[in-house]
């Protein structure tokens, strides 16, 4: 396989991994003010926990585009499959976070697009 759907593959990959760490960044944070608040004893509990879920969920559509680095055959679907995840989370990053984290995840699905249609081009 060529070497630039690789490049692609890893730059979408890092921007996810980038993401995940600004937004596990603010767990500390968002612990704090939930506790300090007269909020239910349950979401004093539950919402640290849900904070933290999509910092592992980005963690975990990287490895599996990285994944993709090390298949023989069948990147390029798999890099479709994470391209449109990662356009999901896009379109609720533009609508929970605004246009920074929107912008960011649509970058990193085009990335993941681009890696794919090249494997797939490049097998034709």
């Amino acid at each position: 396989m060529p070497t630039r759907p690789k490049v692609f593959c890893l730059i979408g990959s890092v921007l996810l991994v980038f993401m995940a760490a600004f937004h596990g960044s603010g767990y500390g944070f968002i612990r704090g003010a939930i506790r300090d608040s007269d909020a239910a004893s349950f979401l004093k509990e539950i919402v640290p926990v849900l904070f933290v879920h999509p910092s592992y969920h980005l963690l975990g559509l990287a490895g599996f585009g990285l994944l993709g680095l090390f298949l023989k055959e069948g990147n390029g679907k798999v890099w479709f499959l994470v391209a449109g995840l990662v356009l999901g989370d896009a379109g609720l990053g533009f609508a929970v976070g605004g246009p920074i984290p929107g912008g960011l995840l649509s970058l990193a699905a085009a990335c993941f697009l681009i890696a794919g249609w090249m494997a797939r081009r490049s097998r034709a």
